[in-house]
């Protein structure tokens, strides 16, 4: 590729320039600058970065953000200052203890400032210089600079003094910290006039520390952490600056000796005796704070100069590395200063506080208001992007073992100058390889840090070879991109707009993730600095040829990537690398392991006594044999140094053989012949764990992983029995030391190896214990008691993996699964999963599982009973645990404990969990009512209104969009693709003929008759309107093009068009191109059957009838090729006239490839550039959708099958048979759904098929980047084909009051009557003119029940028992009644009291019939009365109580004449103490109306249309008592003045949780469905004596819950059928069925 002329200016630092990292820099720092002079020279010391024109402020990784700063002109101070009231104050208060404020800014603070002190020193005079006063800087200075007069300024003290007049002190470090954590907690503002609240946490805090000060902050910060008191504290932490704060617990002796010298002890105390020689508590401190500074911006600023601590004796108290964390991300630099003058300045002008100054003046400018915060996404980057774990814990590992001056010689090979240099805005890659363990990791580490210390964006992934997950490429794009997102906010920016779009990032493969991340999120930034990117091990993952291949598409951006690979050189690499090179700018450098570094490493750690001669001599012995072998040399100079004399010493030297193969022969040979043969096995148990885990276990688990309770010690056991194959760095984590010594143990070439690890068996026995560990009876107890075992959350995570890779078939391994299985165990397994929010490792269980049966039922006939037993079991198991986490994960991982009760009675009969667990709780809980005892697929239903015909469906972002006509107007119904509701409706006034969204799913287009429109679909608002070409070609495909600013479409005409979306002078789509396609004899052919846009827009395909696929180029219009498929051989009918018919084709997302479908059926796969490459299947199908990623491809058919099929050889994975045909489909956007519609509703489908594919891609086993794409899926299948039976839609349900009985009708003209428990008993109408039953209503005594259907036709039934069989009820068909159909349809019927009389709500017309006599008495209604919903009064049954949106009608039973009028008016009583919202009620639709006779209260739902375009509800509450049924003059035209009604909301907690509101319990109890299917009940305030009382055993809301229901039950137009009976039995319609659930604990 040709780089861009383009250049940046990149200026390096001299070698002298402060923290440049090159030779000359100690010394120049060392050198003492002139006070006089400190002025005028300020500059020679500032950081010369480089200067980039227009760069964005890069957060966290850089000090570009202050390198315009950090010389700023110094701000100059007038004289006449007043001095405030505040500093009054503090000048007569000495130097306080504890947290005092000292500035406080007008109007709202935008940070706060706390300054903590050192040893010895004191909360202000620490600050001033001399002593002084009046330079205590953070009162007398910093109030007067810009930005940061805006924040809060506050000292901590504490009583750090130890001089000879001071007292004993018994406090540490940690008692200081905990102080200090305290005060930010709960002291008090003092120098306000009465004392206030300090509020800390409300906005973003900065420490500014010194010295020893550091170290309590960070205990402090480490404390908060884990104590949720001081939660909202810690998170609000967002920078510190460390001036001269000891950091490190290596060397740290002789530094904090000198430290103890400087401060004049007299007296022992605690908190100087952490800072003794080998402090324990400094080095865990040190360790646990590394892994959770990333979340802080960090500056550590170190000395240059010794400090006086005689009249003639000076010090260097800390040297740079004791002051520096090293860290990436974290900012050091030098300033002129000793240990005490560090945080001393004597003026404004002073250029160390100009630098200090100009670091807090950024932190401040860049800190955000935790409410802005917290009003942003739900999710950090880390659990967005599932990258919670972050590499600079590996970084960590080594660059600890990194000797200060190795591998410094990379700095002076030019290549390595060439890419960091280069100013060229374009990629450059450099590839750094050299053999096994020459220590390459480590000068990955040494890299970071010499890009962190330049102040240069440094972005990094060590592969790690005993971490399967860390060797996944998606699992290393993921983290990198959450390091981007973390440094870079236009990146960020981008992250955002993917997760509100709802992009699934968790389960996508590495191609959509490189697709979504990088080329379309990162590549097309304006990022003219570069980025540096650092990847070590590349020849340890898992495909390292995909991770150079992905590199390859650098070229594509103009942003000067800087990438750095490290690997091994092998032949695949060299090949890969040869191929990047055509692409992108490579060079490489080759690494042999230093001879230097080697001298530097063994000199610091060889530790033997003798004269310099003999050390000599064992250095140069160990070089010679080296080979270039870092590791070697390491295990060399440990073994040496275990040697007590010289003679040990040369034994040593002369049977350490030469090279890592002889090496691990002597260390495998030195286990076995360990004395002890328990000893033995110890070491090879530790060595299988090594080997075989999925990651690598901590000291702790690994110990409860061996299970020996005798074990003393495991880090000296592992020292003493391991022979160094195994390691544990500093962390805990147990590791092998190398990955050849993984790979010599498990390979084992040499005949004559002594140890070798059987993979196979080490598997089997590492499931045993995993499986031991969850099947332990006391676990549970434990868990409870927060004393879960150590290995469980690994075996949780991992047990199906070491049987999937184990002896899964032998029958002691199946026996032992199988009891798991069948036990109480496996939803001990489940539970700590949830706990864990890690529901997706059941999915990929399920995966193994299903792997498991199919191996079983390859077996055939076999000797083993358990392995045909194992069968089934296995089976049901892989089924249920996918179900579990599609029907119930959202409320199984918020309630890990349901899996034992409320769970297993929802799921089928046929399922393992009901037949082991569901049974047993129906005394409980009982579930009845579907016909179906198996597991379906089908999540829900879309049910679209009458006589719409739909016509496609799409998926993007958070949205489901549905295009269906209605004659001449086109309608798109916008779902939400988490609770499939309704969000809006779209209405385009003509025939539409085609819609599609953009990936984010924000804008829509629609191609109608005559114009073609733009929407928004979070609004519904119409954003354009063009009109269509002449001619009204229609558009065969649309795609989004320069993220989503240009629509590109190609029409039947072959005329290839554009729209922008964006200029609104663009008012008519522009032809952009005409192809002219001809036949063979050179005739111009037909119009194409369908064509496709390729997804960078620079080709096309057209489809035709009779004529073969064609292939364009568009970038300039070049043909390209031509598919012409004969039809199948066994079809020789009609093979002539089909030749080449090609009905639907469409581009595969990333290999170029083109899939289709032919006339006759037969699905195909088809490569442009290379005609060799294609396949075909028969299909049967007449469309066809590639999911995101294009592994898969579904197809639909006319007689309603849904097939999948993998993309790599079409194998078939899944099938479905349902009913009428299927007119569109596709996947959902993380491809573990399918949509489609079929006439008049849509299908959502959830085969476990596809979530077992979806869920397991950090698995690689099973999805990996190294899984070959020709690779059969079937095997994710156990069950390939479903069925699912043709349902009726439930159009109305009503529950009787006395019995267990129900009655419900459908869209067919058929009602039943169902009985609780047993299901339907019998028809009770069934209309020959198949009108849909609208209306059904039992009487009060439950012994009539009244049917209407569509025409008006109302039917009354009798119900009665069949005699003296209490199993049979009778159906008496009784009177008919017609309601003319100009009236309206029937709205609504309600029985009175004594049941022999209906009211019969139309829209004009009211109607009261005895059904006795068959006397019908008519009201005509106002016209100017809105709907209404109508009950009987609950006291006075003979009126009847008309609720509408805005007013109450009352009517009389006898004569239907209205007697009163009441409208509503907000509630002035005291109900706002009671907890009722006091906002007014807005006139909306008209929902639910809920009423009983035992309730004092009636409640009407409401809704209205938010601006935002959702539905929102309000739930009025009326006093029964307070409703007036006669008003005086009141006559049918409501002509009299309407009495007014106050009524109350429902609080707005409780109202934001209903979903939807079924029933009046006593007690004033209201039973509501929540939003998150929970069935709920809510004592009324007015019903509790106090309003101190509520939820005294429900929480603070009053709310209770009892149970929930699974994902599929309800759709949103289902939800308002659901009701409940007084005995508590839910009615809850669902596919066609109504299920009914009673539960004990809920009773009236």
């Amino acid at each position: 590729m040709v780089a861009s002329p383009k250049h940046f200016t990149f200026r390096k630092r001299s070698v002298g320039d402060p923290g440049s990292g090159q030779a000359g820099g100690p010394d120049a720092l060392d050198t003492a600058v002139d006070q006089d002079n400190v002025a005028t020279n300020s500059s020679s010391v500032r950081p010369s970065l480089r200067s980039y024109s227009n760069a964005e402020p890069v957060r966290s990784s850089t000090l570009g953000s202050f390198d315009a700063q950090l010389t700023g002109v110094p701000r100059k101070f007038s004289s006449d200052t007043q001095v405030t009231q505040l500093e009054k104050t503090a000048q007569t208060s000495g130097d306080p203890l504890g947290l005092k404020v000292l500035h406080n800014p007008q109007g709202e603070r935008r940070v706060d400032i706390v300054f903590v002190h050192g040893l010895g020193g004191s909360s202000r005079m620490s600050w001033s210089k001399n002593h002084n006063p009046d330079l205590f800087w953070p009162l007398k200075f910093l109030p007067f600079e810009p930005d940061i007069n805006e924040a809060r300024l506050l000292t901590f003290g504490y009583n750090a003094n130890f001089g000879p007049k001071s007292r004993k002190n018994k406090m540490s470090v940690l008692d200081f910290a905990k102080d200090l954590l305290y005060d930010l907690k709960y002291a008090k503002d003092e120098s306000a006039p009465e004392l206030e609240e300090l509020r800390m946490g409300e906005r973003p805090i900065i420490f500014m520390v010194h010295s020893m000060g550091g170290l309590i902050v960070k205990e402090a910060y480490m404390q908060g952490q884990n104590d949720p008191t001081y939660a909202s504290i810690v998170k609000a932490v967002s920078s510190i600056i460390f001036l001269s704060t000891p950091h490190r617990g290596t060397n740290l002796a002789e530094t904090l000796n000198r430290i103890l010298q400087v401060s004049f002890i007299n007296s022992p105390m605690q908190f100087i005796a952490e800072l003794s020689n080998g402090s324990q508590s400094l080095q865990k401190l040190n360790e646990q704070f590394r892994h959770i500074a990333p979340k802080l911006q960090i500056v550590s600023f170190y000395e240059t100069r010794p400090t006086k601590i005689l009249k003639k004796t000076q010090i260097m108290v800390l040297e740079k590395d004791s002051s520096v964390l090293g860290y990436p991300g974290e900012i050091s630099r030098p300033l002129d200063a000793d240990h005490h003058g560090i945080c001393k300045y004597e003026s404004p002008d002073d250029p160390r506080y100009i630098i200090v100054r100009n670091v807090l003046k950024t932190f401040v400018g860049k800190a955000k208001p935790i409410s802005v915060q917290k009003s942003g996404s739900s999710m950090s980057f880390e659990e967005y992007l599932s990258a919670t774990e972050s590499p600079e814990r590996d970084y960590n590992f080594y660059r600890d073992q990194w000797v200060p001056g190795t591998c410094s010689w990379i700095l002076d090979q030019q290549n390595f100058k060439s890419w960091l240099e280069d100013e060229r805005y374009s990629p450059r890659l450099l590839w750094v390889h050299g053999n096994a363990a020459s220590g390459k990791s480590i000068l990955s580490a040494f890299v970071i840090d010499h890009l962190v210390q330049l102040g240069l964006p440094c972005h990094y992934f060590f592969i790690r070879f005993e971490h399967k997950k860390k060797q996944m490429l998606a699992h290393i794009l993921r983290s990198m991109a959450c390091q981007l997102a973390n440094s870079i906010p236009s990146y960020a920016e981008k992250l955002r707009q993917l997760e509100t779009a709802a992009t699934d990032l968790k389960t996508a493969d590495y191609r959509n993730i490189w697709q979504w991340l990088y080329k379309q999120s990162l590549f097309p930034l304006a990022i003219n600095y570069p980025l540096y990117w650092v990847i070590d091990g590349v020849d340890e993952a898992e495909s390292p040829e995909s991770i150079i291949k992905v590199l390859s598409d650098l070229h594509m951006t103009a942003i000067p990537i800087r990438v750095l690979l490290v690997s091994r050189q092998t032949h695949e690499l060299n090949s890969a690398f040869q191929k990047l090179a055509k692409h992108v700018h490579l060079g490489t450098i080759r690494t042999e392991g230093s001879q230097d570094d080697f001298l530097r490493y063994i000199h610091q750690e060889l530790d033997v006594a003798g004269d310099d001669l003999f050390k000599e001599q064992i250095v140069s012995k160990i070089l010679e044999r080296a080979r270039g072998n870092f590791l070697w040399v390491h295990l060399a100079v440990r073994r040496i140094n275990k040697c007590h004399t010289k003679i040990d010493v040369d034994n040593a030297l002369n049977d350490l053989p030469a090279g890592m193969e002889a090496l691990y022969d002597r260390m495998a040979y030195f286990i076995q012949t360990q004395p002890n043969v328990n000893d033995q096995i110890l070491a090879e148990n530790i060595l299988g764990w090594a080997t075989c885990t999925q990651r690598p276990l901590s000291v702790e688990e690994l110990s409860d992983a061996l299970g020996n309770e005798g074990l003393l010690e495991l880090h000296r056991t592992i020292g003493d029995l391991c022979g160094g194959f195994v390691v544990i760095d500093k962390e805990g984590k147990v590791a092998m030391v190398h990955a050849t010594a993984r790979e010599y143990l498990l390979h084992g070439d040499n005949e004559d190896q002594r140890i070798t690890i059987d993979k196979r068996s080490t598997n089997n026995e590492l499931f045993k214990r995993c499986i031991g560990r969850l099947m332990d009876p006391v676990v549970r107890n434990q868990i409870m008691r927060n004393l879960a075992p150590a290995l469980l959350e690994y075996a949780t995570t991992s047990w199906f993996i070491h049987l999937s890779n184990g002896s899964a078939t032998r029958p002691d391994i199946l026996e032992i699964l199988v009891k798991f299985l069948r036990g109480q165990h496996i939803l001990l397994w489940i539970n700590v999963a949830a706990r864990m929010k890690q529901l997706k490792t059941l999915v990929v269980a399920s995966r193994h599982l299903a792997d498991v049966a199919l191996r079983l039922q390859k077996l055939g006939e076999t000797e083993f009973l358990v392995q045909h037993q194992a069968v089934g079991i296995i089976a049901r198991w892989a089924t249920d645990l996918v179900k579990i986490v599609g029907k119930f994960g959202n409320n199984l991982s918020l309630n890990p404990e349901s899996i034992y009760k409320l769970i297993p009675p929802f799921c089928p009969e046929d399922s393992a969990i009901y037949q082991q667990f569901g049974s047993k709780e129906s005394k409980i809980l009982r579930i009845s009512g579907s016909a179906n005892n198996n597991w379906d697929d089908c999540l829900t239903r879309f049910l679209l209104e009458q006589k719409v015909q739909t016509s496609a469906i799409h998926a993007a972002g958070s949205q489901i969009v549905i295009l269906a006509n209605k004659q001449t107007t086109g309608f798109i119904f916008i779902y939400n693709s988490v609770t499939f509701e309704e969000v809006r409706r779209i209405t385009h006034p003509e025939r539409v003929f085609k819609i599609q969204l953009d990936n984010m799913g924000d804008v829509l287009v629609s191609y109608g008759y005559t114009t073609t429109r733009v929407w928004k679909t979070t609004t519904g608002e119409c954003v354009k309107i063009v009109n269509n070409p002449i001619k009204r070609p229609r558009p065969q495909s649309l795609h989004f093009l320069q993220g989503g600013k240009l629509l590109l479409a190609a029409f039947e005409d072959r005329v290839i068009r554009t729209l922008s979306l964006v200029d609104d002078k663009s008012v008519e789509w522009e032809a952009r191109s005409h192809l002219d396609e001809k036949s063979e004899d050179d005739t111009i052919i037909s119009a194409p059957t369908c064509s496709a846009i390729s997804p960078g827009g620079d080709m096309i395909a057209f489809g035709y009838r009779a004529h073969p696929v064609s292939v364009w180029e568009l970038n300039p219009p070049m043909h390209v090729a031509k598919f012409n498929m004969a039809s199948h051989e066994t079809d020789k009918t009609i093979q002539e006239y089909i030749v080449g018919e090609v009905i639907q084709i469409a581009w595969h997302p990333f290999s170029g490839e083109i899939l289709g479908l032919h006339r006759e059926g037969r699905l195909f796969r088809w490569n442009p550039y290379d005609d060799d490459d294609s396949i075909n299947v028969n299909s049967g199908a007449y469309h066809l959708s590639l999911s995101r990623d294009g592994s898969l491809v579904a197809t639909g058919d006319t007689v309603g099958a849904l097939k999948v099929y993998a993309t790599a050889d079409l194998s078939l994975l899944y099938q479905l048979s349902s009913q009428d045909p299927i007119l569109h489909l596709c996947f959902s956007t993380d491809s573990r759904r399918l949509y489609d519609v079929r006439g008049t509703y849509g299908n959502v489908w959830e085969p476990g098929t596809l979530v077992r594919l979806a869920d397991s891609s950090e698995y690689p086993d099973h999805n990996s980047d190294a899984w070959s794409e020709s690779e059969s899926l079937a095997k994710l299948s156990l069950h390939t084909q479903q069925y699912f039976p043709r349902t009726d839609n439930l159009t109305t349900l009503a529950g009787q009051s006395i019995r267990p009985l129900y009655c419900y009708g459908t869209d067919d003209g058929i009602a039943f009557l169902c009985e609780v428990g047993r299901g339907k008993v019998c028809e009770l109408e069934r209309l020959t003119s198949y009108m849909p039953i609208e209306q059904i209503v039992w009487s009060e005594d439950g012994e009539v029940v009244a049917v209407a259907d569509l025409s008006g036709r109302l039917a009354i039934k009798m119900i009665e028992k069949a005699g003296d069989d209490l199993e049979t009820w009778h159906v008496k068909h009784g009177s008919h009644f017609m309601v003319p159909s100009q009236n309206g349809h029937i709205r609504q019927l309600l029985f009175h009291t004594t049941s022999r009389r209906v009211f019969v709500y139309t829209e004009n017309i009211l109607y009261a019939i005895d059904i006795d006599s068959g006397v019908m008495i008519e009201s005509v209604l106002p016209s100017n009365m809105p709907e209404v919903k109508w009950i009987c009064h609950p006291t006075l049954p003979n009126y009847l109580l008309g609720f509408g949106s805005v007013g109450i009608y009352v009517y009389a039973w006898d004569k239907l004449e209205q007697t009163a009028a009441n409208t509503y008016v907000t509630s002035s009583s005291d109900q706002t103490e009671l907890g009722y919202s006091t906002e007014p009620a807005v006139a909306g639709s008209l929902r639910r109306l809920i009423s009983h006779v035992d309730s004092p209260d009636i409640l009407l739902q409401i809704g209205n249309e938010a601006s935002s375009g959702e539905m929102k509800n309000q739930y009025l509450i009326f006093k029964v008592a307070e409703i007036r049924v006669s008003s005086p003059g009141v006559t049918d035209d409501a002509s009299a003045a309407p009495e007014k009604l106050s009524y109350t909301l429902l609080p707005d907690d409780i109202a934001a949780r209903i979903w939807e509101p079924l029933a009046f319990f006593s007690r004033g109890r209201l039973v509501f469905l929540d939003v998150d299917r929970w069935v709920c009940t809510w004592r009324m305030p007015s019903a509790a004596k106090r309003p101190s009382a509520w939820g005294s055993e429900a929480g603070a809301t009053g709310v209770e819950r009892y149970y929930f229901l699974p994902r599929d039950w309800i759709t949103s137009s289902e939800a308002q059928l659901c009701s409940i009976t007084p005995d508590g039995t839910l009615l809850c319609p669902k596919n066609g069925d109504v299920m009914t659930v009673q539960y004990s604990k809920l009773r009236k």
